[in-house]
């Protein structure tokens, strides 16, 4: 590659190189050709990027930032009085596509918030629609009457929910034998101090208690409390399954809805009793 004087970037520079590239060389014609060549590209180079540089801080210094290539519109008009209205359109312009920019962001990071709100909505509405069917569960029907009529005529008073309940597989079979009173379903009170203190404090059963079936016929069984890992229950025992769950008149199924009442025979020293309803079987 040839470099005449015609190609340089600026008049005093290049005889500069000239000068160092003689130097240089030491008389070699072709090495005084290569080293011009490569100095004079080197601050072609150097001043391209010094231009650029230039603008750069141009553009920062009109708009208040940096415009990439990429985003930048056709060349300004040649007038120099349409200069500055141009660089204001310029201005505008990138405005626009920042602020489309961040309100693009600004729906990406409001989405999350948009599906929790969804999510809340759904829980909220999940915990309505339990609270409902388990105000649906909890309704208690009244008791019936042949069972008042029963424990009237066995001198009964003081009649108390004790639990409402579905019959779960334990309850059903002959291994485990026993219809359970959970703690924590327990509706009302319905022990006297000392049958809490036989039962909970020193473990001893109540025998031969009363219990008015489903069928209106009466068995005795057994209270007794159960401990659990870290509570315990009380559970009707010794005759339940062979005098309830095998009498298929009491219709003693997984899944029956229960109520168990106590009531008390104050003519017989306050005697502990209880009658057991099949809501199922009544509403048959």
């Amino acid at each position: 590659m040839m470099v005449s004087a015609d190609h340089h970037p600026d008049g005093g520079s290049f005889e500069r190189l000239m000068r160092e590239a003689e130097q240089a060389a030491k008389g070699d014609e072709d090495l005084k050709q290569r080293l011009l060549t490569e100095r004079v590209v080197r601050e072609f180079v150097k001043r391209l990027v010094q231009e650029q540089e230039a603008a750069v801080n141009y553009e920062i210094s009109v708009l208040g930032f940096h415009v990439p290539k990429r985003y930048r519109t056709k060349p300004p008009p040649h007038a120099a009085d349409d200069h500055h209205d141009h660089h204001q359109k310029k201005k505008r312009h990138f405005e626009q596509i920042i602020n489309k920019k961040s309100s693009s962001s600004s729906i990406v990071t409001q989405e999350p918030k948009k599906q929790q709100r969804q999510k809340k909505r759904r829980k909220i509405t999940n915990r309505t629609r339990a609270a409902a069917a388990a105000q649906v569960i909890e309704v208690v029907p009244e008791m019936p009457e042949r069972f008042k009529n029963e424990i009237e005529e066995m001198g009964g008073s003081k009649v108390v929910l004790v639990i409402q309940k579905k019959l779960m597989m334990c309850d059903t079979t002959e291994r485990h034998n026993r219809f359970s009173i959970p703690i924590g379903k327990i509706k009302n009170d319905f022990l006297e101090a000392e049958e809490k203190e036989r039962l909970i404090d020193r473990g001893e059963a109540i025998e031969d208690v009363k219990l008015i079936q489903p069928c209106v016929s009466t068995v005795n069984v057994r209270l007794k409390k159960w401990d659990m890992d870290s509570s315990y229950t009380f559970n009707l025992t010794k005759t339940w399954y062979k005098e309830a769950v095998c009498n298929t008149a009491n219709q003693l199924e997984i899944g029956s809805r229960m109520q168990l009442y106590a009531f008390r025979l104050e003519h017989n020293n306050n005697e502990l009793c209880f009658a057991l309803v099949n809501l199922d079987l009544v509403n048959n």
